[in-house]
């Protein structure tokens, strides 16, 4: 069968709906759990065709992730809100309606209403120096920030359930490692029993055999606890509060070519925390602009229309004021703008040197894990059961002890342990890069 990688399955945010999810593949079933009951009743509140059932493969986690994640649930409500404010800072100015009564109150000349004027005047701000299309400019660039973090997080909820997943993979291959430790522990007790029926065992190897039998149950139990847990950390993923997941179709010992170091460094450019900066370093820009635009004064333009007491006598009055920029001059807000722009630039710098060293970190592991996963797959564990083999024939004929027959079946419980550490290792890494690039090795 053809290899793939397990995650050529965290998909970008930009194609997850209709991109293809490679799925790790696996066509054993875990060993039966004695009828214990696994699955836990749905809360009331929770969309149950969110939840899935059954097997499950790594392309149905990444739809329900994608489709009920309560963190991207709270982003796109962010995202509207910045598109409404896009809006908001694109609208001129209110126009001022003021009514002014003037002398209905007063002394001598003043007294009975004699000089009585109401005013009505309408005022408008008018703003100069484009502090419109810069204040727009500015909420554009900080609703496009947005979107990007909302691509990131979706990348990052992506990757975290894969994640999950391989945990829930590499917990089926632990309760399947049980079951096969507590199928020889139980062959070895029945192997005992007969050679002492056959006068040639003894009371010890029997008490050794019920230990290691003993023992082997609650490492059964054990993995089965985690298993469940890590089930219900998977559901998480899609805001399920009682997953009856039966199992993940996957196979974790496969492995597929990585592309080259340089190829995945040449991406970083694309990367999503990259993106942010750059984002980042847009908005800071635009919000300079708008603070160099402050230096120039607003004007206000009124007109009014005056009636005297008799309501016969009418005047109309206009007005224009601004502001004269002798003390104020927004000096101090376009140095903090300045100052942070720079720091945008610099932190976009910073942000390149980290990723270029994780993803070298990364790799280096990749390789690492892979090569173990390959050479466990090619030559550990096949030898190490052949060893048994010749323990169990040799132990059966009398030629090799009890203590050597159990050192063979715990090499062979160790090896295949270190095979699923491997692998999952393995695929977490590659889960990690995949994170770290926004795109899928």
């Amino acid at each position: 069968m053809k290899k793939r990688g397990f995650l050529v399955g965290i998909v970008l945010s930009a194609h997850i709906a209709g991109g293809p999810v490679w799925a790790i593949n696996s066509a054993e079933s875990l060993p039966a759990e004695g009828g214990e009951d696994s699955s836990v009743e749905h809360q009331a509140g929770i969309d149950s065709s969110l939840d899935l059932a059954g097997d499950v493969s790594l392309r149905e986690v990444i739809a329900a992730t994608l489709k009920g994640s309560p963190r991207l649930a709270a982003y796109s409500w962010e995202v509207r809100s910045s598109e409404a404010k896009v809006i908001q800072a694109g609208l001129r100015p209110n126009p001022e309606l003021s009514i002014s009564p003037e002398n209905f109150v007063g002394s001598g000349a003043f007294r009975n209403q004699v000089q009585y004027q109401n005013t009505l005047q309408l005022s408008q701000l008018i703003e100069l120096g484009d502090k419109r299309e810069l204040r727009a400019a500015a909420a554009t660039a900080t609703r496009d920030r947005i979107r990007v973090e909302y691509e990131s997080a979706r990348v990052e909820v992506l990757g975290t359930a894969t994640v999950h997943f391989i945990e829930v993979v590499s917990a089926q291959e632990d309760v399947r490692l049980a079951g096969l430790a507590l199928a020889q522990a139980e062959e070895l007790v029945k192997a005992v029993e007969r050679r002492i029926k056959a006068s040639v065992g003894s009371a010890l190897e029997e008490k050794r055999a019920q230990i290691l039998a003993a023992r082997a149950k609650n490492s059964v139990r054990r993995t089965r606890r985690t298993l469940e847990a890590s089930k219900q950390q998977l559901a998480a993923n899609w805001g399920s509060r009682g997953a009856k997941i039966g199992r993940a179709t996957g196979d974790l010992f496969s492995t597929h070519p990585l592309p080259a170091l340089g190829s995945l460094l040449a991406r970083i450019d694309g990367a999503p925390d990259r993106r942010i900066a750059v984002a980042e370093e847009r908005v800071r820009a635009a919000e300079t602009a708008l603070a160099r635009s402050r230096r120039v004064s607003d004007v206000v333009v009124s007109g009014a229309w005056r009636q005297g007491r008799d309501w016969d006598d009418h005047a109309v009055v206009a007005g224009v004021s601004f502001p004269l920029k002798i003390f104020d001059r927004a000096q101090g807000d376009i140095a903090s703008s300045e100052a942070q722009a720079q720091k945008s630039k610099v932190e976009t710098a910073s942000v390149e040197v980290r990723l270029r060293a994780a993803v070298f970190g990364l790799y280096q592991e990749i390789v690492q894990a892979k090569e173990e996963a390959e050479s466990m797959a090619r030559e550990i564990v096949p030898r190490t059961e052949e060893a048994l083999a010749l323990a169990r024939a040799g132990f059966a004929q009398g030629l090799y002890s009890q203590l050597d027959l159990l050192d063979a079946q715990r090499t062979l419980v160790e090896v295949r342990r270190e095979h699923i550490q491997a692998g999952a290792r393995y695929h977490r890494l590659i889960a990690e890069v995949e994170k770290l690039l926004g795109t899928p090795l």
